[in-house]
């Protein structure tokens, strides 16, 4: 990645920070990251050791900045995980470790009107006190997080995530469709309106835990019964293994 000045024309290559650790690293901004991720996990692991944890997701944000000196600012580092309970820890002690990398020099330094910030951010799938590493650019989110094989219909294949999304949904209106029946007693009411639907697809498929919130009673009730009949579907799966996957759609009432 290259940084570019529209202001004076000047071109600069991709500043290099250079700690000791990775002084014969090819890359030394990517070697300063995964070092930084060590301890990242180091700490992270110490914090699960005693915690019985669900599966879920865990975003670690690290920003910082170099000093005058070229050491790390340690007033200008801001540590974050998205677990309240753990985030003061972890803040404190990552913290102190970022304080304590010796940089051995910056290559390709910038102005300093040109300093950046660096930005570090990891995220990983927390499961029975262990840590694995997610790819960021899932798109289907689940409790906060992200996953990577969404739910499907029983007689539905796997083709790519994108299209597996679309063909779900595709599904999803098919059934809703075939299945819907407008309440007698909503049609001489005049009743109408949108119903927000929330339900849970568990680890081995089943649908169950549903939500509803719509304009009456009745309307609800017949928006239960139809996602009620949903087959047993595929679970979603992350990182290979079958988690919960809460899901959400609308269902309109017209007269």
């Amino acid at each position: 990645m290259n940084c570019f000045s529209q202001d004076d024309s000047i071109y600069f290559p991709q500043e290099e920070i250079v700690i000791d650790q990775c002084a014969d690293a090819l890359d030394k901004n990517d070697c300063l990251s995964y070092k930084i991720e060590d301890e990242v996990l180091d700490i992270l692991e110490g914090l699960f050791k005693k915690r019985n944890q669900e599966i879920d997701t865990l975003k670690a944000r690290i920003t910082f900045e170099l000093n005058d000196l070229n050491q790390i600012n340690d007033e200008r580092t801001h540590t974050y995980i998205n677990d309240k309970k753990l985030n003061k820890k972890f803040t404190k002690e990552l913290n102190q470790r970022i304080a304590e990398l010796h940089v051995l020099r910056v290559d390709n330094k910038k102005p300093d009107i040109y300093r950046p910030k660096y930005f570090l951010n990891y995220d990983y799938l927390t499961s029975n006190n262990q840590l694995n590493k997610i790819p960021l650019d899932s798109n289907f989110i689940f409790k906060g997080g992200v996953i990577e094989e969404v739910p499907l219909f029983p007689n539905q294949t796997r083709v790519n995530a994108q299209t597996d999304r679309k063909t779900f949904n595709t599904l999803m209106q098919l059934h809703i469709g075939s299945n819907f029946v407008y309440p007698k007693e909503a049609i001489a009411k005049k009743v109408s309106g949108r119903v927000s639907i929330m339900f849970l697809v568990d680890k081995e498929g089943n649908v169950g835990n549903i939500k509803t919130k719509g304009p009456a009673p009745i309307l609800e009730n017949e928006a239960r019964r139809i996602i009620s009949l949903l087959p047993k579907l595929q679970p979603g799966r992350q990182n290979g293994l079958p988690v919960k996957i809460p899901y959400s759609i609308p269902i309109n009432f017209k007269l």
